[in-house]
């Protein structure tokens, strides 16, 4: 997609001629749209085309001129009416397929994701060879799962630098980066002209001071020294900031001339110099958008000439020293450029390259990309997806030096960021809308964080356990202890890309044991367990343990909490337990009795199977014999009170004394069941383990 910058100091280049083979003898009205077109008057032909559409008396040149309409349009940024004029020209018979991509494009910028792989995938039927279909058939497949799980980049809106018009291509202009200088439409005075090209006012280079609060000064337009009556922007430093590249695309009689890299150096008195183009190509082909390595013996450009891969391409010159004069133009090969357009090189002092392309996989027009080197002439080019990209162009980033942490230009009008929380699964709803056509935006991205905090509790009683430790151990090496506040809680920061294991260990308790893992953990991530400590001696009741009813055959959903128990034993070998069954007071005490104890057989039997030695097991049925006593757990999570016992004499007077029929029942199911448990305690710790 080639919006409204591009025509400007973006895409710097002349417009193609047209070329489309025209089934039809174009009208006087027609021709004369063609013409100004092809002069790169896109505003002026847009009203022609719309007249000579009126006028035309064939249904080719009608859908021709809808056609050409929607081109108007797309070029100068309109991507929802250019959108309906492809779609026009479509439904008119427009003979050329190529309006079926670039409505998908549209469509795609739109972010009708379904209907624009609907239409790239006619393009594919239609143009199998062109590329073009099925990388925008790709990327409508990427950018919905690139959107539901955003990168951790937050972004905002530079309303200090951003206007109606279009603010664009930023550039840190201090090693403090508190001055920026960007391009901008917003007219310096009232004299400055609207290009008949674009529809809107010369652009031209602003800066912007940051004081110590952190408050941007209003932006004030560089000298005329810098500033013509043609388009400027696009502006890249030398690393001591004393000499100013930009580009500069002049326009005579409503005719574009073609675009240059200029340059001027501040001299002793703080002033710039008068500006001097640098001849790197011939005067007939259009160069811009400069980016200066930290040496200042590299320059990244875009230029369209011969020699590259297809539409825009990213070229390089070198130099041997910083006041000698550039090389030869090197063509970036084909693991930056395509067959699309691939312009705004950044190059950041570790040496990778970014840039944007509206032909690689991407959300929208222009993408941002980045490119990390892997030998001579080798990169690994990765999209830096959503939200950095949108579905609109996205263009022209700079970094804070080797900070995460800088600027880029959008399009985009209004997005909504999805972000979900790694604890609770929560959404989070970021909206982000822009103030004009072209915005320059701030991103940076924060510090991975992740912790770990717990509360160690008693099983019974639920209260916090003091005067506990806990061992950290990390897969890095990692081995400390820490001591448990009185409020049974600890909390301790974790690295990245680690695994780690927690031990809980308190006198007169079990040990406890937990894990946690910061690797293949894209987002900050804070761990907040619960960890439970079962007091020795004490009987621990296991909860969710289902039998069917009469039965002693273990349900499915049972083993999750015995595979906990089977941890509890295997972090302390040196325990032998009994695990005991209890059955509610219905039914008689004997059949209870055998009841209960083949169910806490089959509880022992599936502990053995899964490798417990049965020598630390013992089975033990109580039938109704032992009522629970009602402990604090017990007292949060039912309608009983500490220390009552829920005998069968207790449970029929519940039912006899309640205020209702109905309630007197609930309290006596609810009883029984209380009393249906399967517990575990402690009979010693001195079992010595095989080794």
């Amino acid at each position: 997609m080639k919006l409204i910058k591009q025509i400007l100091i973006i895409l710097i280049l002349a417009l193609p001629l047209i070329s489309i083979s025209q089934d039809f003898t174009p009208s006087k009205k027609t021709l004369k749209a063609d013409a100004v077109f092809e002069s790169n008057e896109l505003l002026k032909a847009l009203g022609m085309y719309s007249k000579a559409y009126e006028k035309a008396k064939s249904k080719p040149e009608k859908a021709y001129c809808r056609f050409m309409i929607a081109e108007c349009y797309r070029l100068m940024g309109n991507t929802r009416k250019a959108e309906s004029k492809y779609k026009s020209a479509i439904q008119k018979k427009y003979s050329d397929p190529i309006a079926y991509l670039y409505y998908a494009d549209m469509l795609k910028a739109n972010q009708k994701f379904d209907a624009a792989k609907e239409q790239y995938d006619i393009y594919i039927e239609k143009v199998p060879d062109d590329e073009r279909g099925k990388m925008g058939s790709i990327s409508c497949d990427k950018v919905v799962e690139w959107m539901k799980i955003p990168t951790r980049y937050i972004i905002r809106n530079m309303r200090d630098f951003n206007t109606k018009h279009s603010e664009f291509a930023p550039a840190y202009a201090n090693d403090t980066y508190t001055e920026v200088y960007y391009t901008s439409t917003n007219p310096k005075d009232n004299y400055t002209k609207i290009s008949m090209v674009t529809g809107d006012y010369f652009s031209d280079i602003y800066v912007s001071e940051q004081d110590k609060k952190g408050e941007w000064s209003d932006p004030v337009y560089v000298d005329d020294t810098i500033c013509s009556p043609y388009d400027d922007g696009a502006v890249a430093f030398s690393s001591d900031y004393r000499t100013l590249y930009f580009t500069r695309c002049k326009i005579i009689k409503n005719t574009r001339l073609g675009c240059q890299i200029y340059k001027s150096k501040i001299n002793s008195e703080g002033l710039y110099e008068v500006a001097e183009a640098i001849p790197l190509v011939h005067d007939s082909i259009s160069v811009g958008h400069p980016s200066i390595s930290s040496d200042d013996l590299t320059m990244y450009f875009t230029a369209d000439m011969y020699g590259g891969k297809g539409g825009k391409d990213i070229w390089r010159v070198e130099r041997t020293s910083k006041s000698g004069d550039w090389g030869k133009p090197i063509n970036m090969g084909d693991q930056i450029n395509t067959k699309g357009n691939e312009m705004y090189p950044y190059i950041r002092e570790d040496g990778r390259l970014y840039f944007s392309s509206d032909y690689l996989p991407g959300i929208g027009g222009l993408d941002i990309f980045v490119a990390t080197p892997k030998g001579e002439d080798l990169w690994q080019v990765q999209n830096m997806k959503y939200p950095m990209n949108s579905a609109q162009d996205d263009f022209s980033i700079v970094f804070k030096g080797n900070k995460e942490e800088g600027m880029f230009s959008s399009t985009r009008k209004k997005i909504t960021i999805l972000r979900q929380d790694n604890e609770d699964a929560s959404i989070e709803e970021e909206e982000l809308k822009s103030r004009g056509k072209e915005d320059i935006y701030h991103f940076i991205l924060p510090p991975l964080e992740y912790d770990i905090s717990a509360t160690i509790i008693d099983a019974n009683t639920t209260d916090p356990i003091d005067s506990a430790s806990v061992q950290i151990i990390g897969s890095d090496g990692t081995d400390i202890v820490l001591q448990i506040d009185e409020d049974g809680f600890f909390k301790y920061s974790l690295k990245q890309n680690t695994d780690y294991i927690y031990i809980i260990r308190r006198k007169n308790y079990l040990y406890g044991k937990g894990e946690a893992s910061t690797k293949n953990i894209a987002n900050s991530k804070h761990f907040t367990k619960k960890i439970v400590l079962a007091k020795i001696g004490e009987p621990i009741q296991i909860d969710n343990i289902f039998y069917d009813l009469g039965k002693w055959d273990l349900r499915e959903e049972s083993k999750e909490n015995l595979n906990q128990l089977i941890g509890i034993l295997n972090d302390n070998p040196t325990i032998t337990i009994e695990l005991s069954a209890h059955t509610d007071m219905i039914g008689d005490e004997k059949s209870n009795e055998i009841l209960s104890q083949k169910r806490a057989q089959s509880v022992v039997d599936y502990l053995i199977k899964k490798g417990i030695n049965p020598e630390r097991l013992v089975a033990k049925g109580y039938g109704e014999s032992v009522p629970k006593e009602i402990n604090k757990k017990l007292a949060k999570e039912t309608s009983f009170k500490v220390g009552e016992v829920l005998t069968e004499d207790f449970i029929n007077a519940l039912k006899e004394n309640a205020k209702t029929e109905e309630l007197g029942q609930e309290l006596y199911d609810e009883a029984n069941q209380v009393n249906r448990r399967t517990e575990f305690k402690v009979l010693s710790t001195t079992y010595i383990p095989d080794i």
